[in-house]
């Protein structure tokens, strides 16, 4: 990646990513729902839709003994395909509030996706599916993802928007 100068905050940073990246760097997201698979579901793809147009994002799952992570990226915003990096596993173990935490902690100054990239592969062994074309909607991206969860369980689902 390049280094790009950009004015951030009035004050010049020299930043190691993309254009685009500077923006989003300063415009992550995150959306969070509780409740049966059905219900989150519902709201999972009624999120907008241009959120599926950033480089990265991701889903993490956690229910009754069952969590998931996909991790959803692309070289560049121009690529029509990308990769889908997937875990599965019992539990999250906080991962949600790790990435939080990161993002507060870069204060926008390095690209978000490649700092919750390395908390996410920190602790847990993803696989690696692609290429694969990029999710034209919400639905497309996470509607089947909550599928394998018991129809009674309650269930948390988090989507962070990063670049």
């Amino acid at each position: 990646m390049s280094t790009v100068v950009e004015t951030i905050g009035g004050k010049p940073a020299v930043q190691p990513m993309a254009a685009a990246c500077v923006t989003s760097a300063w415009d992550c997201q995150v959306y969070s729902f509780f409740g049966s698979p059905e219900t989150v579901t519902e709201n999972l793809v009624s999120l907008p839709s241009q959120l599926v147009q950033r480089r990265v994002y991701m889903l993490a799952i956690e229910g009754a003994g069952r969590a998931e992570v996909r991790l959803f990226e692309r070289g560049s915003l121009d690529d029509p395909e990308g990769t889908v990096a997937a875990w599965h596993g019992e539990t999250l173990d906080g991962l949600v509030t790790r990435v939080t935490e990161s993002l507060v902690a870069n204060r926008g100054v390095h690209c978000p996706g490649e700092q919750v990239g390395a908390v996410v592969y920190q602790d847990r062994e993803m696989e690696t599916q692609g290429p694969v074309p990029v999710p034209v909607s919400p639905r497309a991206a996470f509607g089947h993802s909550l599928k394998s969860f018991d129809a009674r369980d309650f269930v948390q689902a988090s989507v962070i928007v990063l670049c």
